[in-house]
């Protein structure tokens, strides 16, 4: 036996690179294949499939309003996955090896859908609300994630967060005990404000009404937003408690696109919640958190949860005013107010009126930006989910700054992380002169203890 023909048949990449390279992309197509079989629904299919190119959507996305770009319109977004699906992926096709156009599928055409789903997009589903035709360009782009995570095409932003949570049970590499330590320093800090010598914050306690999971970067950094939610739930007497086992609402994989590693994270807090028994699931301010939570795991179960809707901490808010289990002093800080509806929790999340309710106790100079509510234009924060795009969110957000200028407002109010980051950063970007807060801050600096009610 010629030992050269050995080698040759061991290198046969180095003597076929073509051949090489034609193998690698068959099992590119299988994998994405694989993730085009699990994620392409009939709702998807039909919206494909109904654009009767009418143009409506480009006034509704902050990309094609900031650029101008032809491109940018969604449309024309999620024509191009529409395409590659068409060619690569179409059922016929694909058991007809000589209709096959794989010599078609390369490096180029990968970029563009790339950049179509992960750069050109933040799922924020406006331009469903102007289609007549109800076609959700964020539910295709969406799919063209899950293709792109099955062949490991994500941004590192979204990718070492989760491989981080799936280490250590968060994506900031908490640890249970680093966790523990800083609540109790909190309960420290908090004792002469709380007028309770003795002050403690519960932690794993069984049976409790509420567990309140809190967003770790406050918990790491921003120790003040976190003491704000404590405040509220003290006044209004309420029966809650945080989880060692579970202590990030944050869910980075729902925006990879890989709906498996997004139902791995929210497990962890289904877990905690059985574990302790809790009646209710409240989250910090999140807004894929929320939604993941509050819609995408039941819709992935194909059944409702045993216990009642997770909510964020904005309804429980809302609750408590409406019970009178807290009271608020009017005006504590100087308007005018606006109110920046994050894309997850109002358009996507349903809770639009909760905040509303809450700002009208809160300052007599409550403005609305035009569009509002379900109809108010994404800020660009989606973005902000990962470091890649820091300029790229800032363009993507003049229409928000343009918005937020014409208020009139000094200071804009949100319920997102994200959000809240992205229009600080637009603050500066655009000199807009104002101060950017969260509604939970706002709420805990307001109480009226003299009237709250107590336990």
């Amino acid at each position: 036996m010629n030992p050269n023909n050995s080698h040759i048949d061991r290198n046969d990449s180095a003597i076929d690179p073509q051949g090489a390279a034609a193998a690698e992309t068959g099992r590119t197509l299988k994998q994405m294949g694989r993730a085009v079989k699990k994620n392409l629904n009939r709702q998807v299919q039909f919206m494909l499939n109904s654009c009767v190119n009418c143009g409506l959507c480009a006034e509704s996305c902050h990309y094609y309003c900031a650029t101008g770009d032809s491109d940018l319109i969604p449309a024309n977004k999620f024509k191009k996955v529409h395409k590659i699906l068409q060619t690569h992926f179409h059922p016929l096709k694909s058991r007809l090896p000589f209709l096959l156009k794989t010599d078609k599928f390369n490096e180029h055409l990968l970029t563009d859908l790339y950049k179509a789903a992960y750069e050109n997009c933040t799922l924020c589903g406006k331009c469903a609300l102007t289609c007549p035709m109800g076609i959700n360009t964020a539910e295709i782009l969406y799919l063209a994630r899950a293709m792109l995570a099955a062949i490991g095409r994500l941004p590192s932003g979204l990718e070492k967060p989760v491989e981080t949570f799936f280490k250590v049970g968060n994506y900031l590499d908490l640890t249970t005990a680093d966790f523990i330590e800083t609540i109790e320093w909190f309960a420290e800090e908090m004792s002469d404000e709380i007028g309770e010598e003795n002050f403690s914050i519960p932690i794993d306690k069984k049976n409790a009404e509420v567990l309140y999971i809190p967003h770790p970067l406050e918990v790491r950094d921003l120790p003040f937003l976190v003491m704000y939610a404590i405040k509220i739930f003290h006044f209004a007497g309420e029966d809650y408690t945080f989880s060692s086992h579970d202590f990030d609402t944050v869910n980075y994989a729902y925006y990879q696109g890989c709906k498996d590693n997004m139902m791995r994270i929210a497990q962890r807090m289904l877990d905690a919640r059985e574990n302790l028994q809790a009646k209710h699931i409240a989250l910090a301010p999140c807004g894929h958190g929320y939604r993941v939570m509050r819609w995408e795991v039941e819709k992935y179960l194909g059944k409702p949860f045993t216990f009642p809707p997770v909510q964020t901490i904005v309804e429980l808010i809302d609750r408590y005013l409406r019970q009178g289990r807290i009271k608020l002093k009017k005006d504590t800080f100087a308007g005018p107010m606006t109110y920046h509806d994050p894309c997850n929790i109002a358009r996507r999340g349903g809770v639009l009126q909760a905040p509303r309710n809450i700002l009208q106790a809160l300052t007599s100079t409550f403005v609305e930006m035009q569009p509002r509510g379900a109809r108010n234009y994404c800020c660009g924060g989606g973005l902000a989910s990962t470091g890649d795009y820091g300029q790229l969110r800032i363009t993507m957000g003049k229409k928000k700054a343009e918005q937020i200028r014409q208020t009139g407002a000094k200071v804009v109010v949100t319920n997102c992380f994200n959000c809240m980051t992205q229009i600080r950063d637009l603050n500066k970007a655009y000199e807009l002169n104002i101060e950017v807060k969260s509604i939970v801050e706002l709420v805990a600096e307001s109480l009226n203890p003299n009237v709250a009610t107590l336990g």
